[in-house]
């Protein structure tokens, strides 16, 4: 009712007198002393820019976070740079962006970027809200480091155990070698040797796929396209396709945006997914891959006919060792969340025994930048 009353007043205000005028002028000033109080009270920085990054608005949290006294009339990216250093002007004039943005002065901070654009009086501008997140990665860093300090000792002992089953298969079969040399049975002695040759194969494995784990490869971030990279691994993979009999349904739904990402660690994601869907089917073998994308991911599923998970097996399946495969060591989907929590990316699998399971991976589109996070993080 008062905006109607207020739109009233300002239709006719040629025709107002000085006493009404001034009351007016005395309301928008109250007013703006109110919201300016309000945004002020708010722990994020807060600006609104016009379109050419001129600030019509700041509250004192961003003059702190952006270290200048006065932030009315100045341009947002002379006060930080950065910002268009890491996101396309065109793109916060258009849409909704939120990015991670790494500052350098006056101390090393990564502050979470989100602008909205929008029309006021005819005129674009966009409103900035700044979020300090460098304490909240400090700490998320110390927590990782603990997770994996954990992981290694789980992984050491579980190394431990698994390198023990080979061992005593093949000291087994040397003492019954040295029988068989001294009864000169040599096609026992053969079958010997080639069992003994599959556990050291064996202990190889687990001990690559240790190592592999333990001392994860920083991503060598660069633009990529998961969809070639998807293509590519499965190309790699179709012999064995064509020889388990699995036939692969990919869709893809409109444009695949690019991303950053390492391109040999996600062919190694890619590769473990397949490789897992592949071994988990035994009739109507068919692996369904979908590819699209939102304001924010590239998402990918992948869809088996296989026996699915146990609710018990599901809810352990990213701890080292854990697998239900005979000659599996455990560690594939260990790894495959290790190197998509590198890129910043999520991973969820939904399945049902006797029915499937479906593995959906979500990978920030470019924007998203983890490039400056790995940055930052090697030096906190």
């Amino acid at each position: 009712m008062k905006e109607q009353v207020l739109g009233r007043l300002l239709a006719r205000v040629d025709q107002l007198d000085r006493a009404t005028l001034a009351s007016l002028a005395r309301k928008f000033y109250s007013q703006r002393n109110i919201f300016e109080k309000v945004i002020d009270v708010i722990r994020d920085g807060v600006v609104m820019i016009d379109q050419d990054g001129r600030i019509l608005l700041a509250n004192h949290v961003a003059k702190e976070l952006l270290n200048v006294r006065n932030l009315r009339d100045m341009v947002l990216w002379k006060c930080a740079p950065e910002i268009l250093q890491q996101i396309d002007l065109g793109q916060i004039l258009e849409k909704s962006i939120v990015s991670d943005i790494h500052l350098s002065y006056p101390t090393e901070r990564i502050l979470r970027f989100y602008s909205v654009p929008f029309v006021a009086e005819m005129e674009l501008q966009i409103i900035c809200v700044f979020s300090d997140i460098t304490q909240a990665l400090e700490q998320k860093k110390k927590e990782l480091e603990e997770e994996r300090t954990n992981s290694i000792l789980l992984l050491s002992a579980g190394v431990a155990h698994e390198i023990g089953n080979p061992l005593n298969s093949i000291n087994l079969q040397l003492e019954l070698m040295q029988t068989f040399i001294q009864e000169q049975n040599f096609e026992e002695i053969s079958e010997s040797v080639a069992i003994c040759r599959k556990e050291v194969e064996r202990l190889h494995g687990i001990i690559k796929n240790f190592l592999q784990a333990v001392q994860p490869v920083t991503p060598n971030f660069s633009d990529a396209n998961l969809l070639e990279l998807l293509n590519f691994v499965i190309k790699f993979l179709s012999p064995e396709l064509d020889n388990a009999g699995v036939s692969i349904c990919l869709t893809v739904d409109g444009d695949v945006p690019i991303v950053l990402a390492d391109s040999d660690q996600m062919k190694q994601v890619f590769f473990n997914i397949i490789k897992n869907a592949i071994e988990a089917m035994t009739h109507r073998k068919c692996l369904s891959i979908s590819v699209g994308s939102d304001a924010d991911f590239v998402i990918l599923k992948f869809t088996d006919t296989g026996m699915g998970i146990s609710t018990e097996q599901l809810g352990k399946i990213f701890e080292p060792f854990c697998t239900s495969k005979k000659q599996g060591t455990g560690l594939g989907m260990f790894i495959v969340q290790r190197i998509l929590r590198d890129h910043h990316a999520a991973i969820a699998i939904e399945s049902k025994t006797n029915e499937g399971t479906t593995i959906i991976v979500k990978f920030p589109r470019k924007i998203h930048s983890p490039r400056m996070l790995g940055a930052i993080g090697g030096k906190m």
